[in-house]
């Protein structure tokens, strides 16, 4: 085909898609002074550009990678995306749903220590909210633990139980934490809509167009974490605060989960110490980040450990140790020589913070 007889498309044809694209390429740039602008050294910098990569892979799919017809569970997680604070020892699956359509979900509960389906509601520039739970402690299992959950505004008198959700329904998110890989098997389960599908839609402007603002939107929330949650952190080094799940948006928690999030900051030869007096809880998780909310390389690094992995004093108490060199003690926490970065606590179905110490030693001081 020569290049006189390409067809050609008027740029006026698709004027709602072609606003968000601008948009879109605006906001790369912006993000990415943001990330200029905060990073302390060249590898945050690097690193917060690498996470904006991964950052636009997700909301790619979350946005954009849908059909309304045929409804899917993609990994929110890899073993390399670890991005917006998730839960380095959890699964988190993500579908979207179509606002005023039903759905039925079917699945094997398995044996991971914890698992909870979250509803969440909202289109276009709404915000997102959470509009429903299910925690594993509601969910209805048969003798095989088999469950059968049916998503919909009304009772439809299906088989299964009933879950209402809002007409603006426009997502599902489902965890799993697992306290110990070895042992535990992780749930699964599939989603499928009540009606027919139907042909498969032709993609127009406006769906385009919203799917690219929905896109962008996500891609800022997710970038600017450390500005937006507890950005006090930033200036307050090497301490510990109880954010309850309201205060990091509870589109972005579960109720049954109780948080503890500081920041380290460290010199080369110095380590952060926590001293914890554990609950008497089913799961409790402990996470280094990065500047920018993203996981420390946890499928190749000891950044995160859970109440199963430790080892605990005679006393039962537990001394974890973040440093960026091995201190040649139990519960070591490796920053991978980070100067500074994030530190999540995660404590399941424990309405109160348990006593935890946290003290900035020399390495050379640390001790077991």
């Amino acid at each position: 085909m020569t290049e006189s007889s390409m067809p050609t498309t008027s740029s006026s044809a698709t004027p709602a898609s072609d606003a968000a694209w601008a948009f879109l390429l605006t906001t790369l740039e912006n993000l990415s002074g943001i990330v200029r602008s905060d990073a302390r050294d060249s590898r945050e910098l690097l690193e917060g550009h690498r996470v904006l990569t991964r950052v636009l892979a997700l909301c790619s799919e979350m946005a954009v990678d849908v059909d309304p017809g045929a409804p899917r569970f993609f990994p929110m997680t890899t073993p390399l995306r670890q991005v917006g604070g998730p839960n380095p020892d959890g699964e988190y699956d993500l579908c979207t749903l179509v606002p005023g359509r039903g759905y039925r979900i079917v699945g094997q509960r398995g044996t991971a220590t914890y698992i909870g389906f979250q509803i969440m509601a909202g289109t276009g520039l709404t915000p997102r909210r959470a509009a429903g739970y299910i925690s594993d402690r509601d969910l209805p299992l048969d003798t095989d633990g088999r469950f059968e959950l049916v998503l919909a505004t009304e009772d439809p008198g299906l088989p299964g139980t009933w879950v209402p959700i809002p007409s603006d329904a426009s997502a599902i998110v489902t965890r799993q934490y697992i306290a110990d890989y070895s042992t535990e098997q992780l749930a699964t389960y599939t989603i499928e809509t009540l009606d027919a599908a139907g042909p498969i839609p032709e993609l127009d402007d406006a769906t385009f167009a919203d799917q690219l603002t929905a896109l962008t939107w996500t891609a800022v929330k997710l970038m600017t974490l450390h500005r937006t949650v507890a950005p006090d952190l930033l200036h307050r080094p090497n301490e510990l605060i109880v954010a309850e799940p309201e205060s990091l948006g509870s589109e972005n928690t579960t109720p049954d989960n109780l948080y503890m999030l500081g920041m380290f900051d460290l010199e080369p030869d110095q380590a952060l110490q926590l001293d914890i007096t554990p609950p008497d809880t089913r799961y409790w998780s402990v996470a280094l980040e990065n500047i920018w909310h993203e996981c420390l390389e946890p499928h190749r690094r000891h950044s995160s450990v859970t109440n199963k992995g430790v080892t605990p004093r005679a006393d039962g108490t537990v001394r974890l140790v973040i440093a960026g060199s091995d201190p040649g003690v139990p519960n070591w926490l490796d920053t991978g020589g980070r100067g500074r970065g994030f530190v999540l606590l995660r404590w399941l179905d424990h309405p109160v913070a348990p006593d935890v110490q946290v003290r900035v030693v020399p390495i050379a001081e640390v001790t077991a």
